[in-house]
């Protein structure tokens, strides 16, 4: 278990990490429920970049396992969790994430590691 301490630091290199490495039209990355209630469902990707960092949180914002934004952002448009009403028919959405299956995206577009084959970090197609 990560203390709490140390997952307020970890969600601080992740928001710098992604305003580096993310969309850049994209909002800084929220590190909460608040924060991310205010950015999803404002746009189609405001509500992605919500629901990857909610994503990232569960996996404790652990960088070398947890999918980039694109692979994420990619498996979600071809999940059959979302449920976000016009996300994964959004013409732009489609255009910048082509739908691409991402194991170990399940129920809320949680990403989980643990169901990762061992020795593999992801496997998208």
């Amino acid at each position: 278990m990560i203390s709490v301490k140390r997952l307020e630091h970890k969600a601080q290199l992740a928001r710098q990490h992604f305003a580096q490495h993310g969309p850049c039209d994209a909002p800084p990355l929220p590190l909460d429920h608040i924060e991310r209630g205010s950015i999803q469902g404002t746009s189609p990707l405001n509500t992605m970049v919500g629901l990857y960092a909610r994503s990232w949180q569960v996996s404790d914002y652990d960088l070398e396992r947890h999918p980039s934004f694109y692979e994420y952002a990619c498996g979600a448009m071809a999940s059959e969790y979302n449920g976000w009403p016009g996300l994964a028919s959004d013409p732009e959405m489609l255009r910048r994430f082509p739908p691409r299956k991402l194991i170990g995206l399940g129920p809320g577009l949680i990403w989980e590691r643990k169901k990762q084959a061992k020795g593999r970090r992801r496997v998208c197609h």
